[in-house]
């Protein structure tokens, strides 16, 4: 048979496999290098040349392993999971969540999959401890990705639907563990803690208590993302978010007490306007510049800056979500109180608004799309349930 300008016999190195790509579809043939692998290439491209070099009909589902299903798929969350050229959190669940997938049936091919597999796969997680609710979302990538291989077809619609039967564990019938709530901190804890954190970290602190942001949108922070045409709230609306990828925008509303925390560093960041307010490289600086200033001894004028010309590396432009939670967790440790982390204060501010105003103002403020949501965040507090029974009980 002429091979002139006809797809090629391939490796699909993941998996082992010889494929053949077909008017954009992959069809999977065998074991690469293998006799029956070249068999059905000569097949696929035969009835490739007798249909009119397009794709018959009963060449576009191909009974692929399951290794290769998974991978594929992760292919296409790395994709669709990405925030700024960076695979996110989502994507890292999808990975755990096939994980066991490829482990234990990676060999089999799809047909061999199904509801046992998927229940016995579920059990696995409840015996390493796994959360029930986290278990509840990775059941539901895998569904997801049976769901992506019927649109792709590379999997049959009737291998889909016991899959999809297999139902989330419930709350008290599963040895699986229940989350540990994130409870609100105690805004005298805080202000305990504050003297401890080096001064850019108490005001990210600070800001964020005020606003009710997310840890992310504070170390998010920068001049060019808030709009102060406005003289008694300003609008801040973070370049990156938790729900970006869905479509959604976010905008925090802040007020005086975190405008008078914020206009310092806006001033001297006015002419870096895409620069990050709170950055570990001003505080490294505002720490030497501390030793500097309280040195006793006297030193030669060539001595006074004692930085590495050419230092291997240097402090970040941005906090990151660790370094962040560390230096609180640093600091309490340091003032003798009981650690708290940055994703405590949204659920404070939360609470604080639900109490002196109502849910609705609580679910503005923390910048939810839904109530329920708001719920777990702003809790109600017992004291305004006694003052009530005070009077009526």
């Amino acid at each position: 048979m002429a091979r002139k300008n006809l797809p090629g016999y391939l490796l699909h190195k993941r998996s082992g496999q010889a494929v053949v790509v077909l008017n954009g579809k992959t069809i999977y043939l065998g074991k690469y290098k293998s006799k029956a692998s070249r068999e059905e290439y000569e097949n696929v491209i035969a009835d490739f040349i007798a249909n009119g070099k397009k794709l018959p009909p009963t060449r576009t589902k191909s009974d692929c392993l399951i290794e290769t299903l998974c991978y594929d798929y992760l292919d296409n969350q790395k994709k669709v999971h990405s925030k700024n050229g960076k695979p996110t959190e989502a994507f890292g669940h999808c990975r755990l969540a096939v994980a066991p997938v490829i482990k234990h049936y990676g060999q089999n091919s799809i047909p061999d999959f199904g509801s046992r597999s998927l229940l016995f796969i579920q059990a696995k997680w409840e015996e390493s401890g796994i959360a029930r609710k986290t278990i509840n979302r990775w059941t539901g990538i895998i569904k997801d990705m049976f769901r992506w291989g019927v649109v792709y077809e590379l999997v049959e619609a009737e291998i889909l639907q016991p899959l999809l039967a297999v139902p989330n564990l419930k709350v008290g019938k599963t040895s699986a563990p229940e989350y540990d709530e994130i409870p609100p901190i105690e805004i005298e804890l805080v202000e305990k803690t504050l003297p401890f954190l080096p001064q850019i970290v108490a005001d990210m602190v600070r800001v964020q208590l005020y606003a009710g942001m997310r840890p992310q949108d504070v170390r998010n922070l920068r001049s060019c993302d808030i709009d102060r045409s406005r003289e008694d709230v300003w609008k801040y609306s973070p370049y990156t978010h938790k729900t970006k990828n869905k479509g959604k925008t976010r905008e925090l509303a802040i007020g005086p007490r975190a405008q008078a925390v914020l206009t310092p560093y806006l001033e001297s960041k006015a002419d870096t306007p895409e620069a990050f307010l709170f950055s570990p490289r001003d505080t490294v600086q505002m720490l030497q510049d501390e030793r500097r200033k309280n040195r006793k001894s006297k030193v030669q004028p060539s001595q006074i800056c004692r930085k590495r010309a050419n230092p291997k590396s240097l402090p970040r432009e941005q906090y990151s979500k660790d370094s962040y939670g560390q230096a609180v967790t640093r600091a309490c440790e340091k003032a003798g109180v009981e650690p708290w982390s940055p994703n405590q204060l949204r659920h404070t501010t939360g609470s604080v608004v639900r109490d002196q105003y109502d849910l609705d103002h609580a679910q503005a403020v923390l910048g939810h799309s839904s109530a329920k949501t708001t719920e777990i965040y702003a809790k109600v507090s017992f004291e305004k349930a006694a003052e009530v029974m005070r009077e009526i009980g």
